[in-house]
């Protein structure tokens, strides 16, 4: 293993990741909101180099066609988890900004990481020799038996569309078993034919990159203002960060599953592929230009589709700006901006005391009362994915403070919405609850 100095875009990633945890708990944007897509692609940096300073071979610096290509690949693949949790409900997203150009940049810039994050986090722990010698017992998957993991495969990827509530799950190992037996069958990159040759090393890689990446991102999408919140059948109690604990299971095989894909797409490149001993093969075949522009035509048409599902049916709330406080006159969000009080959030942080709500109210020659009422909505609107659409809803059912809202429970608080929006989608049982959930913790810490 021929080892070599640590590159420049790592110690690029070491800083950037470094000023991106620094800069967001101070709430500075574009960090608080892109902290996410920092820290990833800080990571993906950070361990190129670190392969590379290991053993003279990396993705980025030898294998830079491959890199690139799965970046796109990766917003596709992951698109489809997407599109089936248009069905499952099992996410949904947060404070995301209003633009519509900086929400889709932000779903390629943190979707494209994916791959990249897992393929990376495997060869950096093969590279450091970790389940070298790990082996098994030879065997030999039948006809029969592929047809039943093809089978298999088509069964974990209709049932949780067509009943989501108990099979959700299966998502997660459907193309798996569904493309791995085609893989083998054509000769690609088969761990089928890993276990065929007692060769466990490369599922047992993938495993770990599959837990180390769902901790990270987990740990990462916690802290940023932009996220993803769970609403998982039966696992709500028990969280690690925003994830179910039952959930982290998900990861590994999520691991696998993409690898696989990515396996499944390289048979129609003649067997090229990103791993070391793949990325040249056949490169006296080329692909054919037909290919060349069809392949991004489909990416664009795909991405367009379901950013825009993603917008309508996973998107839950915008994150709330002072210019959307539409119960604040306009004139007097001027004023405020001129107090230094630039956003809702600077609001209630800067009125936590009495004495400040009264220097605040006489600023703006405006009843105390009056500037207490801006507060308690602004406190309500800032509450986990809440936002200015779900608050209106709120209000019309006589509910604009968190105090009100603790008084609450959430089949009562949804049925209330019901009967007053027959017509209207309405939030689920599961949201309602954690906005109750984030009330009664806000009105504890208050306390």
């Amino acid at each position: 293993m021929e080892k070599k100095r640590f590159p420049l875009h790592g110690l690029i990633g070491i800083m950037t990741l470094a000023l991106s945890e620094f800069l967001l708990f101070r709430k500075v944007e574009p960090f608080y909101s892109w902290f996410y897509s920092f820290a990833w692609w800080s990571y993906i940096l950070i361990l190129d180099a670190a392969i590379y300073s290991l053993k003279g071979n990396s993705l980025i610096i030898h294998r830079r066609k491959e890199f690139f290509l799965l970046i796109p690949w990766s917003v596709f693949i992951w698109l489809i988890f997407e599109a089936a949790n248009l069905s499952l409900k099992n996410w949904y997203y947060i404070n995301l900004p209003s633009s519509l150009l900086e929400r889709w940049t932000g779903y390629f810039v943190a979707y494209g990481t994916v791959l990249p994050a897992i393929f990376e986090t495997a060869e950096f722990l093969e590279t450091l020799g970790l389940f070298k010698k790990a082996s098994l017992r030879k065997m030999r998957l039948s006809l029969k038996g592929r047809q039943f993991l093809i089978a298999l495969g088509t069964f974990s990827l209709i049932s949780p569309l067509v009943f989501p509530e108990y099979f959700f799950p299966l998502i997660w190992l459907s193309f798996t078993f569904l493309l791995e037996p085609f893989i083998y069958q054509f000769g690609g990159r088969s761990l089928l034919g890993d276990l065929e040759k007692g060769k466990p090393q490369k599922i047992y890689l993938l495993l770990v990159s599959g837990l180390i990446c769902g901790f990270l991102w987990e740990f990462w999408n916690y802290w940023a203002r932009s996220k993803w919140v769970y609403t998982v059948p039966f696992f709500e109690e028990l969280k690690g960060f925003e994830m179910p604990l039952a959930g982290f299971l998900g990861f590994p095989p999520f691991a696998i599953e993409v690898y696989v894909m990515v396996n499944f797409l390289s048979l129609f490149r003649y067997g090229r592929g990103w791993e070391e001993p793949h990325y040249q093969l056949h490169q006296e075949k080329k692909t054919p230009l037909s290919v060349k522009i069809l392949i991004p035509l489909l990416w664009v048409v795909f991405y367009g589709l379901i950013f825009n599902a993603i917008d309508s049916k996973t998107v839950d709330s915008f994150y709330p700006r002072l210019q959307d406080a539409y119960w604040i006159d306009s004139k007097y969000q001027k004023d405020l901006q001129k107090a230094g009080i630039l956003t809702l959030e600077d609001l209630v942080e800067k009125t936590k005391s009495k004495t400040e709500r009264e220097e605040l109210a006489l600023r703006l020659f405006i009843p105390l009362e009056e500037l207490e009422g801006w507060i308690k909505k602004a406190k309500l609107v800032q509450l986990k994915g809440m936002g200015i659409k779900n608050l209106k809803q709120l209000e019309g059912i006589g509910i604009d403070s968190t105090e009100a809202l603790v008084e609450e429970s959430p089949e009562t608080l949804y049925q209330k919405l019901r009967e007053k929006y027959p017509r209207l989608p309405i939030p689920r049982k599961a949201k309602i609850k954690i906005w109750i959930k984030e009330a009664k913790k806000l009105e504890r810490i208050e306390k």
